[in-house]
């Protein structure tokens, strides 16, 4: 037999029936506003996977397109349907990541068939909005085609910005550039400081002399200005 007082205790807390009782008559008042909201909820959420799905295959298609113009880009008998190629990839496969490859090679591509105003005019799209990690090797290819046109100054200035982002080996490499193309264009002082840059850090021996006389030669001319 049950002792007095156990069915009390097996019984709800009279707090915790009322909060049912509170719930059910919210959910009596306004379930269709919530059934709306589970319906916006899922709805939201099959709209995601198939936009997901969609982008998948987009981005699989455009992968494909490029494999097949990919063995032309290296032929320079084939560069200009290989030019096609790329021009149809950005035109039908637009923001997928081998859009931006195929920018890229487009560019580079009109560099190479020395249309050199045409190539800087895509690196310049290119730089304008350039994905994370690109910049660097986008201004530094858009510098060889300014100077390629004999614009030296415009080519250093495209390299200025992003010098100092540039991992050590291509950064002294850039250095040099700038200090090259400085000299090119008459500006003495600046090219002595790129000069410097490279002093510096410490060369190779080997390169050392070389980098001190073109410092002071750079810095000697700047003084007859």
């Amino acid at each position: 037999m049950a002792r007095p007082g156990s069915r009390k205790r097996l019984e709800e807390p009279p707090e915790f029936l009322t909060l049912q009782l509170r719930l059910l008559q919210y959910l009596k008042e306004y379930w269709k506003w919530v059934a709306g909201g589970l319906a916006v909820v899922f709805i939201g959420l099959a709209a995601w996977g198939i936009m997901a799905q969609v982008q998948s295959r987009r981005a699989e298609e455009a992968g494909a397109a490029m494999a097949k113009i990919t063995h032309q880009l290296s032929n320079p008998q084939a560069a200009a349907e290989a030019l096609k190629g790329l021009d149809q990839i950005l035109k039908d496969y637009p923001g997928t990541p081998t859009a931006l490859e195929a920018a890229i090679f487009r560019a580079h591509l009109l560099y190479q068939m020395q249309k050199y105003g045409d190539a800087a005019k895509a690196y310049e799209a290119l730089l304008r909005d350039p994905a994370p990690g690109w910049d660097v090797l986008i201004a530094e290819s858009l510098s060889y085609c300014y100077e390629a046109q004999g614009d030296f100054r415009k080519a250093a200035q495209t390299l200025q910005p992003v010098v100092e982002k540039a991992a050590r080996p291509l950064q002294n490499e850039m250095y040099r550039r700038l200090a090259m193309l400085l000299e090119q264009a008459g500006e003495w002082k600046e090219a002595a400081q790129y000069w410097q840059k490279l002093l510096d850090k410490v060369p190779d021996p080997a390169l050392l002399a070389y980098f001190k006389e073109k410092a002071a030669a750079a810095e000697a001319a700047s003084q007859k200005k």
